[in-house]
């Protein structure tokens, strides 16, 4: 039985490591001896990581080592990040100094993301070398997406954990055999995997903050930043290019509402934090999450806390008695992902609501005095996307600016990144777009622009506009409009494009060209 557990966070932008801090206390609470520790490579300067590695294994002397990789897909930029700029600069600008420029930008952000991939695989490797005795786990939604490619780069015995790791942690502590859990390995050049079909019950699971304190030594860090707070794993829709129902799977587990309210309490009261965001797949997970949800509002206004919440939230499920709870809440910026403003490519998308109700979600939000900001999600060029679905899509911008304020919504042109595991995978691959067997981390550069998803014809159109907005907001140096950038998001980047107001920029002129 193992003793000790070294947790280890890989480098990825700074964000509160939830997962690891649910699982050190799932550990806990059964097996209240074993001793862990976390330690959170991503706010350490890259020249201190290997040393710190080092220095808490030899200190803390772990029976078990755990790594957890959150980050390792960008190819699926929005108008908030750079490197959509340089790919479409690149591609369809027709200055050719600015073509240049961009050109050598993106190649040196091609070789930042794979320098990226290679160092989290350096740590695995650097403790099978100087420690060749310790038990090594990883995990995470970056290793449960790209597990296929990522455990022939690792060192061999290193077992993965696909999707949650509660199971197959305890399983490791105890001795006992995974192969009822979802794991992967590889011994003697063989992959080996596990199978699971149930997911765990999180009814019970609650944080000792002060317990947490004493395992997490940088916790610090974080005091004034976002925490997550998970209040229910699961996703029961069937969204084409989304993950997180392969990761998590469909069934929904609750926690229960004041079990969430006692952890945004100690957080509140031990850290002074402010600012929460709900970790889930999404808050509303649909019609039968609502009473949850709604009890959950109703503590954090019972409790008199004033803070500052958001999370990933279908407007379309959102009932005027919810909306008011919201608000009154503390209810900030929403994200909200409506990737098309044409029903028929919703459906083709298996998105699963409507957009009438998802106008109705944001009237009732307006009606109960919601002041937040909503940034619009939108992937132009879906399959299934024509001039005409382009033009519903501006539109429905224009009427969800209408009902919350222009100066309230935020359109972000994001493009489908296809990654594995997903029903738009499978479809592109029937189609013949991708090859079966495709390396989905490959450093091949035609690859990786076919996974970024947006063919031609429609591929021009949007490169234009897009063009024709950056060089609008360039020159009206949109960044310095006083916009504070210290909001609740999941995604810093992203809020970029809240400063520069790009995405509203692009709609605008893509608007102009499909009228043409």
């Amino acid at each position: 039985m193992s003793q000790s557990i070294l947790y280890v966070w890989l480098p990825c932008k700074k964000v509160y490591p939830v997962g690891l801090t649910y699982l050190a206390q799932t550990v806990h609470d059964v097996h209240p001896a074993v001793r862990q520790r976390i330690l959170d490579l991503s706010i350490l300067p890259r020249s201190q990581r290997s040393p710190a590695l080092r220095d808490a294994i030899q200190t803390f002397q772990p029976d078990l080592l755990l790594f957890s990789w959150r980050d390792i897909q960008i190819f699926a930029p929005h108008d908030g990040d750079p490197t959509l700029k340089y790919a479409f600069t690149m591609d369809y600008s027709r200055n050719p100094i600015k073509r240049l420029v961009a050109s050598l930008k993106g190649l040196r952000s091609f070789i930042a993301y794979h320098q990226g991939i290679r160092e989290c695989l350096s740590y695995p490797w650097l403790v099978r070398s100087e420690f060749p005795q310790l038990q090594m786990m990883i995990g995470g939604g970056a290793f449960s997406v790209f597990s296929d490619q990522l455990i022939q780069m690792l060192p061999e015995g290193i077992i993965g954990i696909l999707g949650e790791g509660e199971g197959t942690v305890l399983k490791m502590i105890e001795g006992r055999n995974l192969s009822e859990e979802r794991y992967i390995t590889r011994q003697n050049g063989r992959v080996l995997e596990g199978k699971k079909s149930s997911t765990r019950d999180i009814s019970s699971l609650m944080m000792d903050l002060a317990y947490l304190e004493t395992v997490f030594p940088q916790h610090a860090a974080y005091h004034d930043e976002c925490i997550g707070v998970q209040t229910k794993r699961g996703c029961p829709y069937d969204c084409q290019f989304c993950e997180y129902p392969y990761i998590e799977g469909k069934r929904v587990r609750y926690r229960p509402p004041e079990k969430i309210l006692a952890d945004i309490l100690q957080h509140y009261q031990r850290w002074g934090t402010r600012r929460f965001w709900f970790t889930d797949a999404q808050f509303i997970t649909g019609k039968q999450a609502l009473p949850q949800c709604t009890e959950i509002l109703e503590r954090i206004i019972a409790s008199g806390l004033k803070i500052e919440w958001s999370g990933y939230i279908r407007t379309s499920l959102i009932t005027a008695p919810l909306a008011k709870l919201m608000v009154q809440s503390g209810v900030g910026d929403l994200e909200v992902a409506i990737t098309s403003g044409s029903q028929e490519v919703l459906n083709e998308l298996h998105m699963g609501f409507k957009l009438e109700h998802l106008y109705e979600g944001c009237r009732y939000l307006k009606e109960a005095g919601f002041n937040g900001r909503v940034l619009l999600n939108y992937s132009l060029n879906s399959p299934g996307d024509t001039e005409e679905t382009l033009r519903e899509s501006v539109e429905s911008y224009k009427k969800i600016a209408e009902i919350l304020g222009e100066n309230r919504v935020f359109p972000m042109l994001f493009f489908l990144g296809i990654q594995p595991h997903t029903g738009l995978e499978d479809r592109l691959i029937g189609e013949g777009y991708l090859s079966s067997g495709y390396n989905p981390l490959s450093m091949n550069p035609f690859l990786i622009k076919k996974l970024l998803y947006n063919p031609a014809p429609l591929s021009h159109r949007i490169a234009k506009a897009c063009l024709s907005a950056w060089e609008i907001t360039a020159r009206s140096k949109s960044a310095e409009t006083g916009i504070p950038m210290k909001t609740v998001y999941a995604d810093r980047s992203l809020f970029q494009g809240v400063v520069e107001d790009s995405g509203r920029q692009t709609f605008i002129q893509l608007g102009e060209l499909l009228k043409k």
